[in-house]
């Protein structure tokens, strides 16, 4: 019985502590009486510029979908690869010759130059290739009649079907001396003219297939039916070099870019709930309930729409850059006690919303790099994390443009917790 009462003790306990946690205090004290306030510091965003890569990331990690095209100087190529066709050459004698044929699934397409894209095929005999740029012409060679058009119009998870001629399966059956990669059937795909398109990755059951029609022996009465999703499948990626580009904020997943933002926030805007502006041992204790970056974007830019949605990080900076010089992806600071700081918009969106909390808190908590260097409003780089992962490009409105509206100017804005004792 005493148990009883003890557990029903403990449940007022947890209602009654629970009835005290204020709702509006994100992150300052249940005890205490004073309310989250908030400011927007559109002064805070002094300048900046678009800068090139000097590093890439790696395209096989995070794949969103294989690319193949020619755009605006850029190029890609994807390459696919099938195993598990049978070894035997008497097999290729018995395959419907109108049936054997190349599905891929379309995804999305450049939204200019409305023409239809044309797409060729190649049989890879030097074997797989993660990076098809590492092929040289000898290494692969057109597969006949599969030039193939893209629609100027499509919708996302369409197919195309592509007719192989018979002879692909059976030269891959050749005999051992042959040069073709017998342990799997590897096909390249290049464009021909500008534009471009996005193709579904494959898995087991999606994606990319090869299908036929077969019979194990002539005197089988029907066909029956072989299916095989590409294995492997990946793509290569170049680009033109591309200069720094001052008073200018883009973001380019094609041609890669990345902005340098010089964020000097106003830290007298931090007050108490008289108003008074906080000391500076006061504002070392401030909760940073919730800090963004507003950023309006430039939505007539052509290549904006080429892409669904646009995903950034942002980072700290030790050293404030010279004027129009390349950031080091080195010189990029995600201290320990950052999260990684990820970002999503829309391309129907009007601006982005650049979770910067982390690092508003570590300026006025006077938070160090691991090398104990104190952390100082010294500027945030952003990047997109699509690099070379798609043709989409965002530009922002940037301070320092007199042709922007008013309405679309760049801005801070902060919610925070003063401090209580």
């Amino acid at each position: 019985m005493n148990t009883k009462f003890q557990i029903i003790g403990l449940l007022l306990l947890v209602l009654l502590l629970g009835a005290c946690t204020k709702k509006n205090n994100l992150t300052g004290t249940n005890w205490s009486d004073i309310d989250a306030l908030s400011f927007a510091d559109a002064e805070a965003v002094v300048s900046g510029y678009s800068f090139p890569a000097d590093s890439l990331l790696n395209i096989t990690n995070n794949k969103k979908n294989l690319l193949v095209g020619n755009w605006q100087g850029s190029t890609a190529m994807s390459i696919l690869r099938f195993t598990g066709l049978p070894d035997s050459a008497a097999f290729a004698k018995y395959i419907d010759p109108s049936e054997l044929k190349l599905d891929i699934v379309l995804q999305r397409r450049n939204e200019l130059q409305r023409e239809p894209l044309a797409l060729n095929f190649y049989q890879v005999t030097k074997g797989w290739a993660a990076n098809p740029d590492t092929l040289v012409e000898a290494d692969y060679s057109l597969i006949p009649d599969t030039r193939t058009l893209v629609p100027a119009s499509i919708i996302t998870s369409d197919t195309l079907s592509v007719d192989l001629p018979i002879s692909l399966i059976q030269y891959w059956l050749a005999d051992a001396e042959s040069p073709t990669d017998r342990t799997g059937l590897n096909i390249l795909i290049k464009a021909e003219n500008e534009g471009f398109v996005e193709l579904k990755l494959s898995t087991a059951t999606v994606g990319s297939k090869l299908s036929f029609k077969y019979k194990d022996a002539a005197t089988d009465p029907e066909f029956k039916d072989f299916e095989r999703y590409a294995n492997f499948n990946s793509y290569s990626f170049t680009h033109p070099e591309v200069e720094p580009s001052p008073n200018a904020w883009k973001l380019s997943n094609f041609a890669p870019q990345r902005m340098y933002v010089d964020l000097q926030p106003d830290f007298t805007m931090f007050k108490n709930e008289d108003g008074a502006t906080l000391l500076p041992e006061e504002l070392k204790r401030v909760s940073i309930n919730k800090a963004e970056l507003v950023l309006y974007i430039k939505d007539d830019l052509p290549n904006y729409k080429n892409t669904s949605s646009y995903k950034v990080s942002a980072f700290l900076l030790k050293e404030r850059p010279e004027d129009g010089a390349v950031i080091p992806t080195l010189a990029m600071q995600t201290p320990m006690f950052i999260s990684i700081l990820e970002s999503f918009v829309s391309s129907s969106s009007d601006s982005i919303l650049i979770n910067i909390t982390p690092i508003i808190q570590a300026y006025i908590s006077e938070k160090s790099f691991s090398d104990d260097t104190v952390v100082t409003p010294k500027g945030i780089v952003i990047m997109s994390n699509y690099e070379r992962k798609d043709f989409g490009e965002i530009e922002f409105y940037h301070p320092l443009d007199l042709s922007a509206p008013a309405e679309k100017r760049a801005y801070i804005r902060i919610k925070y917790t003063p401090p209580f004792l």
